[in-house]
């Protein structure tokens, strides 16, 4: 799906929300609770927003974190609720002051962190490789009967495109073989861009053992022997950030984003939890 319709589909969702959010502060009193109403017009298409994409394309895929949009539409349709008695006057419980500063102080905190995160994780989403790098890692991902999913497969692609543009590079090819994988994903790698790409089997090096992205990064390392060449991390567009940061506690010290493309709508799944990623990685380093 396009970077357009998706667009567009947002533009439907808040419009309605908008509509949604209007209707209920039709007989509001003019000029009372201005930022309590601005909240009202913030949650409704949020909370549409969260409960539609969750129906549209994530129910049933089995990917991790995805409760995280019913979640949040569940949320918004609390504070929809609470704001509004607020506004009418029809309060049941009264919040101190006091407290509602300090949620308010903890929720902008928040509200801040995960924009800093994601403005770094989409910086690195963009980001555009040096050229001629010394080496390119390609992290493996999961293969269905021997043959690259479409997630491994986008960095295969990606991969080749900067193989053929940087003649002198060479590519590490790193995944071990997971138990429901009929070869590894290193082998996979190889295989592909070798038959599909044409790329010459001696620009290629294996690292077969990892079972994780901080696996890919240290095998890697003992493979390359040397800090201070140029690197660059192939994997998809929205893990790119949290890769580096693993790449630098492996020890390298010159890296380079080679992003490979992100899906949509999947992707936008992927960008927020990734939010969730970085923070474990700096929280538990891993």
């Amino acid at each position: 799906m396009s970077l357009g319709t998706v667009i567009l589909y947002a533009l439907v969702i808040f419009l309605i929300g908008a509509v949604g959010a209007g209707l209920l502060l039709r007989k509001a009193e003019k000029g009372k609770c201005r930022f309590e109403k601005f909240l009202i017009f913030v949650y409704v298409p949020l909370s549409l927003w969260s409960l539609f994409y969750y129906y549209w394309c994530l129910d049933g895929t089995g990917l991790s974190l995805i409760r995280l949009w019913p979640a949040l539409a569940a949320f918004g349709a609390i504070r929809i609720v609470m704001l509004s008695a607020e506004i009418y006057g029809k309060s049941v419980i009264k919040i101190p002051k006091w407290i509602r500063r300090i949620w308010r102080g903890c929720f902008a905190a928040g509200l801040l962190l995960f924009a800093i995160v994601e403005g770094l994780v989409l910086g690195a989403m963009t980001g555009e490789p040096k050229g001629e790098l010394d080496y390119v890692i390609v992290l493996g991902a999961q293969t269905i009967g021997g043959k690259p999913s479409p997630t491994l497969e986008a960095r295969i692609d990606r991969a080749a495109a900067y193989m053929k543009e940087n003649p002198d590079t060479l590519l590490i090819a790193s995944g071990g073989q997971g138990s429901d994988e009929d070869t590894s994903e290193a082998e996979c790698i190889r295989r592909t861009l070798t038959e599909k790409h044409g790329i010459a089997e001696e620009r290629i090096l294996m690292e077969d053992q990892s079972t994780s992205t901080a696996e890919n990064l240290r095998y890697s390392m003992e493979i390359i022997g040397n800090a201070d060449v140029s690197v660059g991390i192939v994997t998809n567009g929205f893990h790119e950030y949290r890769a580096m940061l693993f790449a630098k506690k492996a020890g390298f010290r010159e890296l380079s984003s080679v992003p490979a493309e992100t899906d949509l709508p999947m992707g936008i799944h992927y960008t927020v939890r990734e939010f969730f990623g970085v923070i474990s990685f700096v929280v538990r380093g891993r």
